[in-house]
């Protein structure tokens, strides 16, 4: 064998080794943009998860605020305090404050829907259930996106 074949086997082996390197180069590379939207994907579960806590603790903070007061002498305060603290446990939900749940609203999705749809109610009622009935639809669509 002249040194010419040797160096075309040579190109050859050289040619394969660079042909695997760069196989495994892309499955690495591949491997690792799969590692990183994983853990991208987990940060982004974790940051809202984050974030609705933080707006919970807040809405309880203020919950806890309101329910020490006791009430107030003025009747117009104390209705604004008692619809705050009815849109705050709505907010919160029955997982939160099952006790003032219970109290406060005590009944199920399909209750306060008829309440929303019954014409005998007054409107302001009416009205505010339907508020807050979306305020709790808004809090568990966020826990679901939280956990997907």
């Amino acid at each position: 064998m002249d040194a010419q074949a040797v160096g075309n086997i040579i190109q050859v082996f050289v040619g394969l080794i660079a042909l695997f390197a760069g196989g495994a180069a892309i499955v690495v590379a591949s491997r690792d943009r799969r590692n990183a939207r994983e853990i991208a994907e987990k940060d982004r579960r974790i940051a809202l998860r984050q974030s609705r806590l933080l707006f919970e603790w807040e809405a309880a903070k203020r919950l806890s605020v309101l329910e020490a007061r006791g009430g107030h002498v003025d009747p117009v305060i104390s209705k604004d305090i008692g619809a705050e603290t009815m849109a705050l446990v709505a907010l919160l939900g029955k997982d939160r404050v099952p006790e003032m749940w219970a109290r406060r609203v005590g009944k199920t999705d399909a209750e306060l829907r008829a309440f929303v749809l019954d014409e005998s109610q007054p409107q302001y009622l009416r009205d505010a259930v339907e508020a807050e009935r979306a305020v709790q639809s808004i809090a568990v669509e966020l826990d679901q996106l939280a956990e997907s």
